[in-house]
């Protein structure tokens, strides 16, 4: 029987004069740990190609990684966005992809940037900054540097409930935005001490993706991490 090809959509960016795809290991790892077999996608500028990707892998990791444009969701501080800015074309990829997938009705596990874009793709906001807009703001951990753990409450009625079976669990955090207006379509389904949503269900399918703020695969021997791959790679099984 053969592993589920799981696509990762990669960090996109420039270097001297070139454009690099790149992926962290820790995904691969994560994937490769649960059963599938991980592939970094490109980016076809063709919306033809895009639907043609998601045709052929069986899952989507949609990954973490630098803030979302400001202007793609109205935000009003771009003075406390990271120096690292997410580029167009990785925007508008993960867009498509993450569209295309969701209409094949293929499993999505999205993480951190990847659960942020769900909701500015819903229409949604999100804090530019949290240690500067969310009073009472957790140790978040920041992006490209050094991640914190802390718990998370899980709503008892959700899907990602029933995937982890625990209500609280302890979880890597590495970032400094989040979601602040809830996109339409989407459900919070838990929650940091700070109030902050940390997961997001869609609300007329939720079993569709699993979105979460932390990163699981930072933690890839944890029990309740792995059981987010483990549910994507049985789910790309069908």
């Amino acid at each position: 029987m053969k592993k589920p090809i799981i696509g990762i959509n990669p960090y996109y960016y420039e270097h001297n004069g070139a454009m690099w795809n790149a992926t962290k290991e820790s995904y691969y790892q994560s994937v490769w740990q649960a059963g599938g077999t991980a592939f970094t996608l490109n980016y076809p500028n063709n919306n033809n190609l895009i639907i043609e990707i998601a045709e052929i892998i069986d899952g989507l990791l949609l990954v973490g990684g630098p803030d979302i444009p400001i202007e793609i969701y109205n935000g009003d501080f771009p003075n406390l966005l990271d120096k690292d800015v997410m580029l167009t074309e990785r925007e508008q990829f993960d867009r498509d992809i993450f569209s295309a997938m969701y209409n094949l009705n293929k499993p999505i596990l999205a993480i951190c940037v990847g659960m942020q874009h769900i909701n500015v793709i819903r229409g949604g906001g999100l804090y530019e900054d949290l240690n500067k807009q969310l009073e009472g703001s957790v140790n978040h951990g920041k992006f490209n540097g050094e991640w914190s753990q802390h718990s998370v409450h899980i709503n008892q009625s959700s899907f990602l409930h029933e995937i982890i079976n625990q209500e609280v669990i302890q979880i890597a955090s590495t970032h400094h935005q989040g979601i602040r207006t809830l996109g339409s379509g989407l459900k919070p389904v838990a929650w940091s001490a700070d109030g902050l949503i940390e997961a997001v269900e869609d609300s007329n399918s939720p079993k569709s993706f699993i979105a979460v703020q932390w990163h699981p695969e930072l933690m890839p021997k944890d029990k309740y991490q792995k059981k987010l791959f483990s549910w994507l790679i049985s789910e790309a099984k069908i």
